[in-house]
């Protein structure tokens, strides 16, 4: 089994459409249903239009599609028992319940649009009534579930770990530790702003603001519009940018990246608006970006991977937020990282208990002296 992605030359309505995922049998013959079901994710259904996504449905659906290949299964005989089997299979590899359980939602979602359009008479599983327990007073107003919902009878409980996250010293010593210069204004971006990892490794010049004109001692509103840098499910949002940070983004911007992009230019006879290039006039890749991040954690000690650094943003942020009377702390960090629904932030409510809530008072403030700069408010 190979999992493939399309390039430059496939159209879709006579538009180039790269980066479709696609599988193919060890023979190189085309898996027909999952494509038509990848190709569905990908081109037509709105609410999953990052290539991201489709990353993600399509590596869930190659583990499936490879258990079958070495079971010699065709996807249509397939049962509850051979669905239990790939799960504890799954859990033999040592994957996480959490990541099981993922993988079996993308499969079962693959049936039940498999049923819908005709391919199958009946999908291979049953959903059960649980019971789930939910913050006290979280839409207490309106649940009337009684807090049932329907799952998949496959998957398995599991417990949701608290996000892992840094110290304030601990982040400031990690991002030293990392090289470029650059790579740590990309941790920076992380760290103050909670920008996820393709937010900032790929952050496009037009969303920049300019220092100029801005009070060195307040926070800079940049806007990320999801037609110039990729944010999940495309939603646009805005985020506070330290006064410091975005006067060291400009001078990135203006003295070191212009000799990048013109290496850029020689290279593809076309102009670049991301923000970071490296030193060989290529855009930043995230795989590129990891392995700054891993030998940065064994360099530093404090082991770290690019979404630590927006968890710990968050962390931090809603332990500071939470001082603040008149601000709903949690709405605030929500749409600050760009979440759909408050429930993924809530993730942060235990962690932030466990802040040292004397490093709150200014903890922005000594962020931005170890990064070189004055606070902003």
């Amino acid at each position: 089994m190979r999992l493939l992605f399309t390039d430059e030359s496939f159209l879709v309505a006579g538009t180039p459409k790269p980066g479709i995922p696609f599988l193919a049998h060890s023979d190189a013959v085309l898996v027909d249903p999952a494509n038509r079901y990848l190709y569905f994710i990908s081109c037509i259904k709105g609410r999953t239009a990052s290539p991201a996504t489709w990353r993600t449905y399509a590596d869930h659906l190659y583990d499936f599609f490879c258990f079958l290949e070495e079971n010699d299964l065709s996807w249509r005989q397939v049962g509850k028992t051979h669905l239990a089997g790939w799960r504890d299979g799954m859990l033999a590899r040592g994957l996480k319940r959490s990541t099981c359980n993922s993988r079996i939602r993308t499969v079962a979602a693959f049936f039940t649009w498999s049923k819908r359009t005709g391919l199958i008479d009946e999908v291979p599983f049953d959903y059960e009534s649980i019971s789930v327990s939910k913050p006290r007073g979280f839409l207490a107003h309106v649940d009337a579930s009684g807090n049932k919902v329907q799952a998949n009878e496959l998957t398995l409980p599991s417990t949701t770990p608290l996000p892992k996250f840094l110290s304030l010293r601990q982040a400031v010593a990690f991002i030293e530790a990392l090289s470029p210069a650059r790579t740590q204004l990309v941790a920076w971006l992380m760290l103050l702003c909670g920008l996820r990892r393709e937010e900032a490794a790929r952050l496009d010049i037009r969303v920049l603001p300019s220092p100029a004109g801005h009070d060195p001692a307040k926070m800079i509103k940049m806007t990320l519009d999801p037609s110039l840098t990729p944010t999940k499910g495309s939603r646009e949002r805005w985020v506070n940018l330290p006064y410091p940070l975005a006067g060291k983004l400009h001078d990135y911007l203006m003295l070191e990246r212009p000799a990048f992009a013109k290496r850029f230019k020689k290279k593809y006879g076309q102009h670049t608006t991301k923000l970071f290039l490296t030193q060989f006039g290529e855009e930043l890749s995230l795989d590129g970006l990891d392995d700054q991040f891993q030998k940065a954690s064994k360099a530093s000690g404090i082991k770290c991977n690019p979404h630590m650094l927006r968890h710990t943003f968050a962390v931090h942020e809603l332990a500071r937020m939470a001082g603040k009377p008149s601000t709903n702390a949690l709405l605030w960090v929500r749409d600050r990282l760009g979440h759909s629904s408050i429930s993924t932030t809530q993730i942060y409510l235990k962690a932030a208990d466990l802040v040292d809530h004397a490093e709150m008072d200014g903890y922005v403030a000594e962020m931005l002296k170890a990064m070189g700069g004055k606070a902003s408010e």
